[in-house]
């Protein structure tokens, strides 16, 4: 017989090692000590992160899919007269998936974004690879971050007066990318 058969030697489960007098039995809780009520506090605040993180990685695969098939819209011109609307198609997409970015912001509004960094980065990315290639189509030249940046400012109501919020832009694509701007001309 082998030690792992036997009499159960070393791999007992740890309450078999207790005497039936001395195991924990449930003990009541105080549901309203004051540890307790840092636990739920705590609790509550963990949840509530989590759920944001999980609407930010579902925005960012939305951001992600959409920008991928403006992509492959932008893979499909062949002709001069064609361009012009497979261009005011992707554009269109594109205004899409940059109100996608705009919730996105707004979740992050008041937040450290390196806890979220993860949930965004690869939409964002998607991102700046389909306005590249949708900027690179139509002028035959390469996209500064700056006009990126400028296309991600969104005009916002705020009590009947308008405000404009540079939300998310250099905060997000800077953070979120480790994208740094050209400061060059400024």
């Amino acid at each position: 017989m082998s030690n792992k058969e036997g009499s159960g030697g070393f791999r007992k489960r740890k309450h078999d090692n207790f005497p039936h007098n001395q195991r924990r039995e449930g003990k009541d809780v105080n549901s309203s000590s004051p540890v307790m009520l840092a636990f739920k506090s705590f609790q509550q605040e963990l949840d509530a992160r989590h759920d944001k993180y999980e609407r930010l990685v579902k925005l960012s695969r939305d951001i992600t899919v959409e920008s991928k098939r403006t992509i492959f819209l932008l893979h499909r011109i062949t002709s001069a007269p064609d361009m012009e609307d497979i261009l005011t198609e992707s554009e269109i997409k594109l205004d899409g998936v940059r109100q996608k970015i705009f919730q996105v912001a707004q979740e992050l509004s008041g937040e450290d974004m390196h806890q979220f960094h993860r949930a965004i980065t690869t939409g964002l990315q998607e991102y700046v690879e389909a306005v590249s290639f949708q900027h690179f189509i139509k002028t035959r030249s390469l996209i500064s971050m700056d006009e990126i940046n400028k296309q991600l400012i969104f005009t916002t109501e705020d009590n009947g007066k308008e405000n404009k919020t540079k939300f998310t832009g250099e905060i997000l694509l800077t953070e979120a990318l480790g994208i740094k701007p050209d400061r060059s001309s400024i």
